[in-house]
């Protein structure tokens, strides 16, 4: 349901300094009322005015007459720059209270005040009198751009708490802030204190207008947050609202906040708004009323309108959806990886930021269920390094930025280090003996690591092969091989061959897919075997930037190829991305590349997750290299039985170069990272929840052996046993520049041993699943996978 801009009649106002909007049912006759609150901005002192329309119908049509517009007495503001008004019994006598608030526009800091209207009669009169202005304690801004308030008991003791919001409007980019006053008494004092300034994510340098409203949306018992803004662009003004997920106790957003949804408006400048949530219909499911003013060069007018409240979870059994997470990344996430310890390492090194090129390195690792960040002292600059997995869990990194490209192209470093992710420190390992930038590193079968090219310490390609031997901590270098591009994407196969897929960063110097052979003798050349059927220019040499993933299950050595663009090295981001998909079969004797659907989107800067029901999730990028305007925010999987591509929905942050995405046990992918230029550093955390998280209930496995040794059988209970479709492994690998090198699906073989017990067989191929730490999942028929235990496979 969507109604057209009705206007609120005998508006009188030529300027207007704030206003709002509140919907209750004044007179319990099961019928809404309408409150309007407008602040007049005459030549002299402002005032405050508000009315009711009486019996809203079904559709948000007022049936019931207006009042007149009834005076605030004692205003006191000679200019404003905000206003809300809220409804609520404070005092438990069946009369309510009307909460009525104020920014006031001194030559000084700004301040907000509110004040109490008591006991409302059914007229919308207050009848017990007006309480004294209240300042809100720790109002900062100089300058606002409205504001707006909301009442509701967050924290279910029976008194409620006063939600206060409003637009910061400093030189820079605007920001959206509110704060929760704490159990306010019967007359309207809040008792409890005050909660710190809360910023919401905000994307507007001006705005004319914003609204809040607080809604249980989803019946679980606890409130959403929902935030209006009018953008003020320099054309047609803009609505759009977002909404923050479960507000905890203290008013926090725990679930995240969904992407901005649009509303067109026709107007250029308004003078206030703001919105109510409302089940106008009595359906259970709440319609959003939106408020506004419009200021023509003439008298002002002011305008209400019902929409249907666009909540994403109607759509996400076939979309999934996504979530801003209410806290940043602390550092931009170059590299990225799940640990066995259901945290997440992000580190940057100096983040392609040169004033950090001394000794400001970083990393962090993240506990993604508590919330909480711990910052361990980064050695060094690991820029651009590669990364890979040991057996024992500890992630071998190597190579990174010794320096800049200031005159000359960037050095690599030949330094190597480990990452406990048990006592979360590096630990160094001997250098290699080449430096390596955007370099690629492949776990081995028999635990070593391959790194392979990388610019040198002295800016050229390296083109000797190393590995590292946990065993013997050392590195053996090889013969040459071909020259491998930077961060080429490999992938360790079933028969100990690596193949090189045809993805990168920058240009392919000539190289095309190809198998590689590495000898038992590191004194004996590596055999290279092309792989045809990338069938033109575009498809052989546009792969800058792409993505490469290992086909679920691994079992059937499908590398699928997709994406990408040119590269002309010269930072004027302008080349245009290709949606090709191409897929080879790497089990025939002569494995040739061939067509598969393509993208619904042509990107480079994509990143590819394998899922446990054995799609491909495909995020962020650009139609245009790093251009935000072709920024692709929809999310699309890949069905690789049917070869189709279905589109997901739309998340809010661009993601580019040097961003990254993964999934985490809980069968939800988090994305991090973005830095289209230099210091230009993306920290916003957004998750996305895929479509199977929608579909009933998830098996459980309730326990399963935490070491599992290769060509054994396991046990795993699950109370589902009957139902189970697949037992897999993932290998959560780690990721960098499009590509995660370890990351693969291995299908495991298992019966029913009794209707609460599997019996699994542990394969016994190394090359197919290398020794170290994975995600097994179960999956039901239904394509509904467990959360995950993290096994080590051994």
């Amino acid at each position: 349901m969507a109604t057209e801009l009705l206007p609120i009649p005998n508006w009188f106002s030529w300027e207007n300094q704030g206003a709002d909007i509140a919907v209750v049912d004044i007179d319990n006759d099961g019928r809404p009322d309408l409150i309007i609150l407008q602040i007049d901005n005459p030549p002299g002192a402002n005032r405050g005015f508000y009315r009711i329309g009486r019996k809203l119908d079904e559709n948000g049509i007022v049936t019931g007459g207006w009042s007149d517009w009834i005076e605030i007495p004692d205003w006191g503001a000679w200019e404003n720059q905000g206003a809300g008004i809220a409804v609520a019994d404070l005092d438990n006598d069946g009369q309510p209270e009307l909460i009525v608030f104020q920014v006031d526009n001194p030559p000084g800091a700004n301040r907000g005040l509110y004040r109490i209207g008591k006991k409302l009669d059914k007229n919308g009169i207050v009848t017990g009198g007006w309480s004294n202005w209240i300042e809100i304690p720790g109002w900062e801004s100089w300058e606002n751009q409205d504001a707006s308030i909301a009442v509701a008991d967050l924290d279910n003791d029976g008194r409620p708490e006063l939600i206060v919001f409003q637009i910061d409007n400093p030189p820079q980019k605007n920001r959206g802030l509110y704060r929760i006053g704490k159990k306010l008494d019967k007359n309207g004092i809040v008792t409890g204190g005050w909660s710190d300034w809360i910023a919401v994510d905000w994307f507007s340098w001006e705005n004319q207008g914003v609204g809040i409203a607080v809604a249980d949306l989803d019946g679980n018992g606890r409130p959403e947050l929902i935030v209006f803004q009018i953008d003020n662009p320099p054309g047609v003004n803009q609505g759009f609202y977002q909404i923050g997920w479960n507000l905890d106790a203290a008013g926090n957003v725990t679930d995240g906040w969904s992407p901005w949804t649009p509303i067109k408006l026709p107007y250029w400048e308004n003078q206030g708004a703001g919105i109510a949530v409302a089940d106008l219909k009595g359906k259970g499911k709440p319609e959003l009323i939106v408020f506004l003013i419009d200021n023509p060069p003439q008298l002002n007018q002011g305008y209400y309108q019902v929409l249907d409240l666009n909540i994403d979870l109607d759509k996400a059994a076939s979309k999934g959806i996504w979530r801003l997470l209410p806290y940043n990344s602390q550092v931009l996430a170059v590299h990225a990886t799940v640990l066995p310890t259901n945290k997440v390492l992000f580190f940057a090194g100096s983040g392609n930021n040169p004033a950090n090129a001394k000794a400001n390195f970083s990393s962090v690792v993240w506990d993604y269920e508590k919330g909480t960040f711990f910052t361990p002292p980064t050695p060094a600059d690991l820029f651009c390094a590669g990364h890979s997995f040991l057996a024992d869990g500890s992630l071998l990194v190597a190579g990174g930025t010794k320096e800049y490209d200031f005159g000359h192209p960037f050095f690599g470093l030949r330094d190597a280090y480990i990452f406990d992710i048990f006592a979360e420190k590096w630990k160094p390992v001997p250098q290699m003996q080449g430096g390596r930038w955007y370099p690629t590193l492949v776990t081995l079968g028999d635990g070593r690591v391959l790194a392979v090219s990388g610019q040198g310490e002295d800016g050229k390609l390296n083109v000797v092969p190393e590995i590292y031997s946990p065993k013997t901590n050392s590195w053996t270098a090889f013969k040459n091989t071909s020259a491998l591009p930077m961060y080429a994407h490999l992938f360790l196969l079933r028969d100990g061959r690596i193949f090189y897929s045809g993805g990168q960063y920058g240009v392919n110097n000539g190289v095309t897919p190809r198998l590689l052979t590495l000898p038992t003798n590191p004194a004996q050349p590596i055999t290279e075997v092309e792989v045809p059927g990338l069938i033109d220019h575009e498809e052989k040499d546009h792969r800058n930037q792409a993505a490469s993933v290992m086909l679920p299950p691994a079992q059937e050595q499908r590398v699928m190829l997709m994406g990408g663009g040119a590269f002309d090295g010269t930072g004027h981001h302008t080349l245009e991305a290709n949606n090709r998909v191409n897929i080879a079969n790497l089990t025939v004797a002569n494995p040739t590349y061939q067509a598969a659907a393509p993208l619904t989107f042509p990107r480079m800067h994509l990143n590819a997750v394998l899922l446990p029901d054995r799609t491909v999730l495909v995020c962020g990028g650009s139609r245009v290299d790093e251009s935000r305007e072709q920024a692709t925010l929809e999310a699309e999987i890949y069905d690789p039985v049917a070869n189709t591509w279905t589109l997901s929905a739309m998340g809010r942050v661009q993601r580019l170069y040097h961003s990254i995405a993964l999934l985490l046990p809980d069968g939800r992918v988090i994305t991090a990272g973005s830095n289209p230029v230099r210091t230009d550093d993306e920290l916003r955390l957004e998750m996305y929840y895929p479509p199977y998280l929608f579909k009933g209930g998830r098996p459980l496995i309730e326990s399963v052996p935490q070491k599992i040794i290769y060509g054994e059988n396991i046990e795993i209970k699950t109370p589902q046993a009957e139902q189970i479709k697949w037992v897999s492994l993932i290998n959560p690998g780690a990721t960098t520049h499009s590509f995660n090198a370890g990351q693969r699906l291995v299908d495991l073989e298992f019966n029913l041993n009794d209707a609460a017990t599997l019996k699994v067989s542990v394969t016994s191929e190394p090359n197919l699943a290398p020794p170290g730490w994975y995600m097994l999942f179960i999956t039901e028929r239904s394509g509904v996978p467990s959360v995950a235990k993290w096994v080590q496979l051994i």
